[in-house]
């Protein structure tokens, strides 16, 4: 008999796996690239300003991040950074 190795598109919320979206303030430019990226809507542009007085980027939503990277990868500082929890 034949095991399929097909996954469900729609993953059961107890099952989905959790990231942290981890953002350095310091190094964040104010871009707001990520926040335009970000599919979830996960980040926004806080009202705190690092020591270079820019607006840096805060973590809105995090229960909501699935993970994609793309904060990570869009990012010309290199300020994100998305884990899954329990790394």
């Amino acid at each position: 008999m034949l095991v399929s190795r097909r996954k469900p598109i729609v993953i059961s919320e107890e099952k989905r796996p959790r990231y942290d979206v981890i953002v350095d303030t310091e190094q964040c430019d104010g871009c707001e690239l990520c926040v335009h990226y970000c599919p979830k809507n996960v980040l926004i542009i806080g009202k705190g300003t690092n020591t270079r007085m820019i607006h840096y980027v805060e973590v809105a939503h995090p229960n909501d991040c699935v993970g994609c990277e793309q904060c990570e990868r869009i990012c010309p500082s290199v300020a994100i950074f998305v884990r899954e929890r329990g790394e």
